[in-house]
């Protein structure tokens, strides 16, 4: 009876709790109505209520008549739905993929009551049995206790991978993990469930075997009773992290403080071809060490193969640790948008070219008085780096290299365009290889987003994904100009058979296009978009000037797919067939359609 008491105080208490939280609640009935029946979390809260009511009241009705069987069930089955609803009015409520993060939310919790709820009954019977008041023989306790072990193990590993997947949800890097409230109570709820994992195996290979022999049982119940209570102690710290990681901000949406002065980067660490042997070596024993751990049959080779995972993780993390700084792991606060690219453009133009060059080479004029000749920006060695460390570098400057900061120069905005625009142009130096044909399989160039204007249904680019390719069309005052606007509306209706949506650009002075085109114009943000495109624009044989950022196309056109990426391209003045002729296009619409998503769509911000 006293559970179930404990069970609607608690319900109320943790109400109250998160409520007060909101602020402007407590004391204040209107604002409790409000958000009790107005809104999907207090709905939430005020069925788990109810059912809390009706699990006391068949608790008390069962205690009071002495009722088992069917009763006992019905007990079982308000239980269970109390706990089902949690995730309902939590933050797997909240999460994108909502069907499978739910049912995971679900198989979770429903894994720790059936594991916890068993530990207290396994404590009572084990003791009664050491102190010979349970009336049990050594073989039922075996069978009872083993078929319990069996079930627990069966709640663990349900325990275990779906924590690991819900985890993964919220966490997206390390910094996510050690960096945030969020993951450092993952990181305890872990080590506190290892605790419980050692304790419960101690009990399985060693009480659980004694039962078959004789022996002084009553001592070993006794010992093996002790460390079932302390795995519940355990346990009970357990759902102490999950209810507090059930009121924290996740991870993903929290922001990043890493405290390490390295951070682990295979990316990096592959890059130098000397260091790949040693890695694949490292690697390699880690898995023998942990296979040799596990399943080893001796305790001697248990612990040589313990000592070589250790080793061989120290090792494998010597190896991978490159420099961090507290902001490695901060995200961007500007999306990925052709306006932020822009802008960051300009910002580059007034305070960079004169270390870094007019191209980004690295060759501007005071590269030479520099104690470090500034990056070439143009590498792909840039995409090596966090955003993180790029923002850092801008608010803080890099002392080694002479390079000043710039954190009382530029607003936080501003330093994040500054970034969105190097994404950009370093992304332009490696979509070099991008021609008029689509290459299978090659989903990698992110389409820089932009706003619509001019058109009622679709506001914005990435509102495409998932329904239609989009041919960006980029024209100039050539009188070819038109003619390519004639041929577009008719094929129009073919390219809308392929799933393809067609939006003109006109970024060059003096262009008018006509009125009554069936597809959307952009007009007065053309500049910016094309000053973003721009970068993306170079070619195999084509890398542009040195001296400058972009390219001095009179046309161009960008073949998007419905994922997001941009899987082709056509410089007129580079390839006078392409798609000139429409019918050379179709073939590459029906490419992409036929294709599966290859990736997930492109992130709103860069990382």
């Amino acid at each position: 009876m006293l559970p179930g008491f404990l069970l609607v105080f608690a319900h109320l208490g943790k109400l109250t709790a998160q409520i007060s939280i909101l602020g402007g609640f407590v004391g204040n009935t209107n604002a409790w109505y409000q958000l009790l029946s107005d809104t999907h979390v207090g709905r939430v809260w005020v069925y788990r209520a109810i059912i809390s009511c009706l699990l006391l009241a068949s608790i008390l009705i069962i205690r009071r008549e002495q009722l088992h069987g069917s009763f006992l069930r019905i007990s079982a089955g308000f239980a269970a739905l109390y706990l089902v609803l949690g995730p309902l009015g939590g933050h797997a409520a909240g999460a994108g993929a909502l069907s499978w993060t739910l049912v995971l939310n679900i198989a979770h919790v429903l894994a720790v009551a059936i594991w916890m709820g068993a530990l207290p009954l396994w404590v009572l019977t084990v003791r009664a049995f050491a102190n010979g008041q349970s009336g049990l023989s050594c073989s039922q306790l075996e069978d009872a206790l083993t078929r319990f072990s069996w079930l627990a193990i069966g709640a663990m590993c349900t325990i275990v991978l779906s924590g690991a997947l819900l985890a993964d949800t919220y966490i997206n890097n390390a910094g996510d993990l050690l960096g945030t409230l969020y993951g450092g109570l993952l990181v305890a709820k872990f080590c506190i469930l290892a605790v419980v994992l050692l304790l419960a195996n101690g009990v399985r290979r060693g009480f659980l075997p004694q039962l078959r022999v004789a022996g002084n049982l009553a001592m070993a119940s006794r010992l093996a009773a002790r460390h079932v209570a302390m795995e519940f102690v355990a346990a009970i710290g357990v759902l102490g992290c999950a209810a507090w990681l059930g009121q924290t901000t996740p991870a993903l949406h929290d922001a990043s403080f890493w405290w390490l002065p390295f951070r682990w980067a295979l990316d990096a660490a592959w890059i130098v071809t000397t260091q790949r042997p040693w890695i694949l070596t490292a690697a390699a024993c880690l898995a023998v060490g942990l296979l040799t751990t596990t399943f080893g049959r001796h305790r001697t080779l248990r612990q040589s193969g313990l000592f070589v995972f250790v080793t061989s993780a120290v090792a494998l993390a010597w190896i991978l640790a490159v420099k961090a700084y507290p902001d490695s792991y901060r995200r961007s606060e500007s999306p990925y948008l052709t306006a932020s690219i822009a802008e960051g453009r300009a910002l580059f133009q007034a305070h960079c070219i004169h270390c870094h060059g007019g191209g980004g080479l690295g060759d501007g004029p005071l590269a030479s008085s520099l104690p470090k000749i500034p990056a070439n920006l143009t590498q792909p060695h840039t995409a090596l780096h966090t955003v993180g460390d790029v923002y850092w570098w801008l608010t803080h400057g890099i002392q080694e290299s002479g390079m000043p900061g710039f954190g009382k120069v530029l607003s936080t905005s501003e330093r994040w365009d500054l970034i969105n625009f190097l994404r950009a142009f370093s992304q332009g130096f490696e979509g070099r290889l991008l021609s008029s044909r689509v290459v299978s399989g090659q989903a990698w160039l992110g389409a820089p987003n932009f706003y619509i204007e001019g058109s009622a249904e679709i506001s914005e680019l990435k509102n495409y994904r998932g329904g239609s390719n989009v041919l960006l069309v980029f024209l100039d005052r050539d009188e070819r100009s038109a003619e390519r606007i004639r041929r577009l509306v008719a094929g129009y209706p073919r390219l809308q058979s392929l799933r393809t949506a067609v939006l003109l650009v006109v970024p060059m002075v003096g262009v008018t296009p006509p009125s009554d085109l069936p597809f959307p114009v952009l007009g007065s943000s053309s500049k910016e978009i094309w000053d973003a495109y721009e970068l993306l624009s170079r070619t195999a044989s084509n890398r542009g000037a040195p001296d400058r950022l972009g390219m001095d196309w009179a046309r161009a056109e960008f073949l998007i797919d419905r994922f997001g990426y941009v899987r082709a391209r056509w410089i007129p003045e580079e390839d006078r067939s392409g798609w000139d002729d429409l019918d050379r296009l179709f073939p590459e619409l029906v490419q992409l359609n036929a294709e599966p998503q290859l990736k997930p769509s492109p992130d709103d911000h860069v990382h």
